[in-house]
This record gives C-alpha cells, structure tokens and sequence, in this order.
C-alpha cells in the first residue's frame, strides 16, 4: 500500500501521461523549474500537439464557484497538510498563478465532482428529463474524468491529488444529502439564517489556516465563502418577500418545451446578468477596498498591504457577499421587472 501511495504521489505518473497526451519539453526545459530573480515568476516551454508555444501569466486559475463547503474544505485542507504540486522536471507546468499554492487535495476535482453530482441529486426528483436518469450520470462522469484529467495534463497535481479530491467529495455529497431539504428550509424561513450564513462565512475566512507564504488561496476562499453567505442571503430575501413563486402542482415538474423564444430569453437574462454582476462587481470592489484600506490606515494602491489578512479578507468578504445578492436577488428583480 505504501509503494502504490508513493507512485500516485510522485511525479512520473503525470509526466507519462502528459508524455502520452503529447507535451514536449523543448530544449532549454531546465529553466522551467526556476524562479525569475526580476519577477519571481516561473515560466515553461513546451511542446504541445507538435506547436510551439512559450507557456506565460494566466489571468485566473480557473477556480470555480461549485459548493462552498466542499470548496472551503479542499482549499483549506491545502494549507494544512502542505503537499508541495509535482516538481518540474520531470513535470511540465502549464500554469504560473496557482503554482505557489499546495496541491493536496485537487479544488478544481473537488469542484467536478460537486456541482454535476449535486444538481444530478437535487433535480432528478423534481423534474420530468426527456432523457433517462443514466444519461444525466454519465454526464456527470464524464465532466468529472474530464476536469480531473486537464489538472494532471497541466502538471498541476499528482494522480493522488486528484483521488483524494473526487474520494472527499464523494464523502461529504453522501453524508449530507439527507440533510439538503432542511438547509434549504431553514435558509428560507428563519430569521436568523442570513446572520448566521453571513457570520460564518466571515469567520472561516479570517480564521483560514495561517500561511506559511502568500497564495492566492486564502483570497479565493473568502470568494467563494463570502459569495455562498450572500447567496444564503439573497434566498431568504426572495421567499420573506414573496418573490419565488409557488409551485402549482406537486414534483416532479415538466420541462418547459424549448423555442426559440424561451432561446431568445435565456440569453437576454444571461447577458443582462452578466452586465450587472460586472459593473456591481467594479463598483463594490472599489468602494470596499478604499473602505477598509483606510480603516488600516494603508493606500489601496499598496500590493502588498492588500496581501494583509486584515485587509484581504474583509474587502474581499464585502466584495462577493454583495455580489451573492446581487447575482441571486437583484438580476432576478430585473428580470422579472423587464418580463423576461
């Protein structure tokens, strides 16, 4: 057992399979693994799919909004156990921005596990598929393997990494499936739930496991923290205000027919949502930094006073605490103002 978890540990697993997908390491590779002394950033040449190309900054690592606890407990889990990501050579990195976090467990396999899986379970009792429940599984698979796979192909974790994250999301789908109907009962009808969704996500932000150097994990938690209390804030302004509609009959529920009208009003809300999330977001963003810059007595222009826990968290628990309600009460309001 102790070889098996060594070899889904090490590196050359994830190096064959990038071999076998057609990644290259082109001459001059050795400087892949070194940090640049002006920058501090790492850079990697590869070959992939017989193109050349030089491997630059991404703007984001792609994290995804998925399931909160899931999330919280996967990033959180990293700075914990403090697995350092497969070392390159032997692997190819294809990524920069995320290569200063830890790689045990995978986020991004934690990630597709939940959200396929979670709206699988949540909406197959409730709604009449034109299709059978195996086809929605094996959809649910396939994102999963796809999704796992691309974080080996990028050398960004070990096959363990990936495991270990499927395994843990699996666990904690499982316990708390039975419990799904009470959370989302109690989010709606009680008083105190917004308090306590927003007092909670406030507190497992700051009290986010203490780095031993800066990340972009600690942020990218308060995100998706504070954006799941705003999101719980949001549901309970919709019901206490009469705004989600009751439901004329008992589920499962039939599937609208899909026309090109319901086409058309799909992308008018998507495209109107996006608008507003988007501007909210600059707005929000900027007041919410100048607010508690001043409160620390710092410049908002200061980078490395914003990589301050005091300061990281708290604009960054306002920021995406509004946008949860934003995206979840607001855009809708708008949309049921413009009949769409």
């Amino acid at each position: 057992m102790d070889r098996l978890l060594s070899r889904l540990r090490g590196p050359e697993l994830v190096a064959h399979f990038q071999w076998r997908c057609g990644l290259r390491p082109l001459p001059g590779a050795e400087l892949a693994g070194r940090r640049l002394p002006e920058t501090g950033e790492r850079t990697t040449r590869v070959s992939a799919a017989g193109s050349w190309r030089e491997q630059g900054r991404t703007e984001s690592n792609g994290a995804l909004s998925g399931t909160v606890v899931v999330m919280y407990i996967g990033q959180a889990s990293k700075d914990v156990l403090r697995w350092p990501r497969p070392p390159s050579p032997p692997v190819i990195k294809l990524e920069v921005r995320v290569d200063a976090e830890y790689g045990m467990p995978s986020t991004h396999a934690m990630a597709a596990t939940a959200i396929p899986f979670t709206f699988l379970l949540a909406t197959m009792n409730r709604y009449k598929y034109p299709f059978p429940f195996e086809l929605g599984l094996l959809i649910a698979v396939t994102i999963c393997t796809l999704v796992s796979l691309s974080r080996i192909y990028t050398g960004m974790h070990t096959v363990l990494d990936v495991l270990c994250g499927i395994a843990i999301t699996a666990v904690l789908v499982t316990v708390s499936y039975p419990f799904w109907d009470a959370i989302e009962t109690f989010q709606m009808k009680n008083h105190f739930a917004p308090v306590l969704a927003l007092t909670l996500s406030f507190l497992l932000s700051i009290n986010y496991p203490e780095l031993d150097h800066w990340s972009t994990a600690r942020g990218d938690t308060t995100n998706i923290a504070s954006a799941g209390g705003g999101a719980a804030l949001a549901t309970w302004i919709n019901y206490q205000w009469g705004l989600i509609p009751e439901p004329l009959s008992t589920p499962p529920y039939e599937m609208p027919s899909v026309t090109p009208e319901l086409l058309g009003r799909m992308v008018a809300r998507f495209t109107i949502g996006i608008v507003i999330v988007f501007f909210a977001r600059q707005a929000i963003k900027s007041l919410a930094l100048a607010f508690v810059c001043r409160l620390a007595g710092v410049s908002p222009s200061d980078q490395e006073a914003r990589k301050m826990l005091w300061v990281e968290v708290p604009y960054k628990y306002i920021t995406y605490s509004c946008l949860g309600v934003v995206g979840l009460a607001l855009c809708p309001a708008v949309h049921r103002y413009l009949s769409l």
